[in-house]
């Protein structure tokens, strides 16, 4: 299809439409063949969970479409200003969650906002999908008004096109690695969750407002502090001997359950797992324990360098490992393993890996990865106090940063600026000392570097 377009219209721009974590293409493969990407973003807002975890979620994806191409802007193709007629539940877009939504994909670095559609069919599958114009045919509705506004603050924003973000830290997310995880028959019968798994390593982040790059395990490594892999079950060739050389040279590397078991083939690696990353690791990966929903199981953590000491409950997965040249952070308080490494650290080189053994709840993650952030110096999009269900996001030019702050939540937020001054891009005012975040409400200031 590209063919024929590129010689006919060399000079034009050639996209298409990605969808998300659509498990049928890998887009890491895809991408190199588009000058741009594009994507539909159809989240189901206002559902039993709370929003501003949809919006980590969604901001997972926004991330994977930026990294792609190796952080340049990326177009937003399809969004609905109202609802989705083809989602379970057909929910309206609360007042002030389209501009939300809109300058989130904005904030994660879009170059575009567009719909689908412009007009409601009369007929045909679609004719009750969200639309610009309704049936009614003129522009007073309140969804008109709302998409109005978005192209009010659309129109200055003008000095944000093109710009982009430099994060300190990138999680794997591998479409190949999904599709071995999905096929093997090992942990149980059900989805093993390595999606949702990856997005709850992310979210730790996005409430602290820390930009992270979502790449595949084929990407380069150097540029990142922080390199996160959850259940890197297939590790394909030359991969481990990245990750041996990026902490070498003083990264960190956090990996868990269920990472060195096969090869790009499916074949499990002979010898020990976590196979080629068992040296880096420090540990030998012995036996993995499925828990049942009813099971209950604890780590118990000390480890005064992160901040961390107390019980954190596991769910699903409980790895069975030893330590060999990695220093013991946590231990399993039941079972017949009580008392056996849960969470390890190993130095190599001149830098650090980290194994979590068990698969944990939010908690975990949030003092884990907090610890961290602090540990390490990961660079905020500003040095703010965020309040749950608010996120900071951010771009730059090299000389203006233009921080996004925005409010998940169905109820005002507070947000102390701290000593951070910024000018308000959309009134021109100053933004400094506390500022009030309405229900859905979104500021973007911006500050000279």
């Amino acid at each position: 299809e590209i063919e024929p377009l590129k010689r006919i219209t060399p000079d034009i721009p050639v996209t298409t439409n990605f969808m998300g974590t659509y498990e049928g293409l890998n887009y890491w493969k895809f991408a190199p063949h588009v000058d741009v990407v594009s994507w539909d973003s159809y989240p189901c807002w206002h559902g039993e969970r709370p929003d501003w975890e949809l919006g980590s979620d969604i901001s997972f994806i926004q991330d994977i479409n930026r990294s792609l191409k190796g952080g340049k802007p990326f177009m937003l193709m399809e969004s609905t200003p109202s609802m989705t007629n083809w989602q379970p539940v057909a929910k309206l877009k609360r007042p002030g969650m389209h501009l939300l939504s809109s300058i989130q994909a904005v904030a994660h670095g879009s170059d575009t906002v567009q719909y689908f559609q412009w007009r409601k069919s009369r007929g045909s599958s679609e004719k009750f999908h969200g639309a610009v114009v309704d049936h009614c045919g003129h522009e007073n509705t309140r969804v008109f008004k709302d998409v109005a506004q978005v192209g009010k603050v659309l129109k200055k924003l003008d000095p944000i096109i093109g710009t982009t973000v430099r994060p300190d830290v990138a999680i794997i997310y591998d479409w190949e690695n999904k599709w071995a995880i999905d096929d093997v028959y090992a942990l149980k019968r059900a989805d093993k969750g390595y999606l949702t798994t990856c997005q709850s390593h992310y979210r730790p982040f996005w409430n602290k407002g820390v930009p992270v790059d979502v790449i595949d395990m084929d990407s380069d490594f150097s540029g990142y502090k922080l390199l996160i892999a959850p259940m890197l079950y297939m590790v394909r060739p030359g991969v481990a001997e990245r990750i041996e050389e990026f902490v070498k040279s003083g990264g960190t590397f956090v990996t868990t359950y269920w990472s060195g078991i096969a090869d790009e083939n499916d074949l499990c690696f002979l010898g020990g797992f976590p196979g080629p990353l068992r040296k880096v690791t420090g540990i030998w990966s012995e036996e993995i324990d499925s828990l049942y929903d009813c099971d209950t199981n604890y780590a118990v953590v000390s480890d005064a360098q992160l901040g961390m000491e107390g019980e954190y409950a596991i769910k699903e997965f409980c790895d069975l490992i030893h330590a060999e040249t990695a220093e013991v952070l946590a231990a399993y308080k039941e079972d017949f393993y009580a008392g056996r490494p849960a969470l390890t650290v190993n130095t190599f080189g001149s830098g650090k890996c980290y194994y979590i053994a068990f698969r944990n709840n939010t908690d975990f993650l949030t003092d884990f990865y907090n610890g961290l952030i602090d540990k390490l110096g990961i660079k905020r999009a500003a040095d703010i106090d965020i309040p749950l269900g608010v996120t900071a996001q951010l771009r730059s030019d090299g000389e203006r940063d233009f921080v996004f702050i925005m409010n998940f939540a169905p109820e005002p937020r507070k947000v102390d600026l701290k000593d951070v001054v910024m000018k308000d891009m959309l009134t021109g005012e100053e933004l400094k000392g506390e500022i009030v975040l309405g229900s859905y409400g979104v500021r973007i200031g911006m500050t000279e570097r």
